[in-house]
């Protein structure tokens, strides 16, 4: 694993987290961590924090960031406050750019782009919006999206 220098600085703009350098490594967030607790060797909060501390970037490759449930126990119990969770957004937003994002997410983002939502409307959806005088048909919502997403 090599430390990349422009992988810190580029995860530093998006984590706008001092604290990030406050961790002494106490393991309080991996104590708290639902995922921790079941799966030790899947997912190890300190781990994470400290390679994105260190600067290497091989985390954004690994599936370790998308298995944080975003519960906030680690926050919530951090002695130094260090907001893991906006963290893992932090990576997992990078890792997206970079295309190191399950195909499920890349999925549901090109559907959101496409659609505006994720899933279409079930027959059930169709026939209330129709009854409560609401165009069945949700339209597509690309010319919208293009203007909310940056390309």
């Amino acid at each position: 694993m090599k430390v990349s220098h422009q992988f810190k600085k580029e995860l530093t703009e998006i984590f706008h987290e001092n604290k990030l350098n406050m961790c002494y490594q106490c393991g309080k967030c991996s104590s708290f961590c639902p995922v921790f607790s079941q799966f030790p060797d899947k997912f190890n909060p300190r781990k994470i924090i400290e390679m994105a501390n260190i600067g290497i970037p091989e985390i954004i490759e690994k599936p370790d960031i998308w298995r944080c449930t975003t519960c906030y126990e680690c926050v919530e119990n951090c002695p130094q406050k260090v907001n893991f969770v906006e963290l893992i957004y932090a990576l997992r937003n990078i890792a997206t750019k970079k295309g190191f994002a399950p195909k499920e997410v890349i999925e549901e983002i090109e559907a959101i782009k496409k659609y505006g939502h994720i899933l279409s409307a079930t027959e059930r959806i169709r026939k209330m919006r129709e009854a409560l005088g609401i165009d069945p048909d949700i339209k597509d919502k690309k010319e919208i999206i293009e203007k909310v997403f940056v390309k």
